[in-house]
């Protein structure tokens, strides 16, 4: 074996893989910009979660990874932070070896997620005040904007143009189809986030609420996590009303790309509207800043 891969001196106290991550995201999280897609890979590692980190072996970390149903991306996303737990745990001495240069990560066959139909929009709509964050679900329908995305929003990224009363959001982050992407905020939509920046303090839009344990006694906010969005809240919601199993939070951005590709529009403004170059739309790098044009699209939704 490598002399890299091995490790020599006493070992640490043992710690279980939850406890290892724990204790790697609070000094990871202020060098990177979101935990959201480390935290959905980790939550695959689940049946390891309360191993003892120096117990776990390649092949049962490989085992989570070919019993998850997601695409190559999530496969790939498990391999990192499996690396980047290991190389943790390894440089603080809780195990004596890196074992994840040799997972693997599949052949890549993707998996095309359906879209949530009108009817399950509908449904989801009208769970609002029944439900517990159907409001986060129903504006990713009319956002676009991946889970991990629109969890991230602040307040300071809502605007406001007064010539034309246009209503629109500002990802700052680099997308396929540019920088400081911008999104227009159909008229479905507008109350919920309006209503949304007026909550004293978070400077998040969407964020998690917290309560007292066994009481329903707020305490605080928090950021929400895709994981979080995807299994504590959109699919208990979704088989509570009896709507199609087997889809995601991200099916909505499916549902937002189906409305575009009905809208009347340029193609440029509805990819710097999804954020992306799809071939659907147009193979141009550049971003529209038309808010005329992205606002006549979105108000058609």
């Amino acid at each position: 074996m490598r002399a890299e891969l091995l490790n020599t001196e006493p070992k640490a106290d043992p710690k279980t893989l939850k406890q290892i991550y724990d204790e790697w995201e609070t000094w990871y999280e202020p060098r990177v910009k979101s935990m959201s897609g480390y935290s959905a890979a980790f939550a695959h590692f689940k049946p390891l979660h309360e191993r003892i980190i120096s117990t776990i072996s390649t092949g049962e970390l490989q085992t989570c990874m070919d019993d998850c149903d997601k695409g190559k991306r999530t496969h790939q996303m498990m391999k990192v932070t499996a690396g980047l737990l290991w190389s943790y745990a390894f440089d603080r001495k809780y195990v004596d070896r890196k074992i994840t240069e040799n997972l693997y990560t599949g052949k890549g066959r993707s998996r095309k997620r359906e879209a949530l139909t009108e009817k399950e929009v509908d449904a989801i709509r009208d769970a609002i005040g029944k439900y517990r964050y159907a409001e986060y679900i129903y504006c990713l329908c009319f956002l676009g904007f991946r889970p991990g995305e629109m969890l991230e929003l602040k307040k300071s990224q809502l605007h406001h143009e007064e010539e034309n009363d246009i209503w629109y959001l500002v990802e700052g982050k680099k997308t396929e189809a540019g920088r400081d992407r911008i999104v227009t905020i159909p008229p479905k939509i507008l109350p919920i986030i309006l209503d949304r920046s007026y909550i004293p303090g978070t400077d998040l839009l969407f964020p998690m609420y917290v309560f007292t344990r066994n009481k329903d006694v707020f305490e605080r906010f928090k950021p929400m996590t895709d994981a979080y969005l995807r299994e504590s809240i959109f699919k208990p919601m979704m088989a509570s009303l009896g709507l199609s199993d087997g889809k995601v939070p991200y099916s909505a951005r499916h549902t937002y790309s189906n409305k575009l590709k009905k809208a009347e529009g340029e193609d440029i403004d509805k990819a710097a509207l999804i954020g992306h170059s799809d071939y659907t739309f147009t193979q141009t790098k550049y971003q529209s800043t038309d808010l005329t044009e992205l606002d006549k699209i979105t108000k058609s939704f």
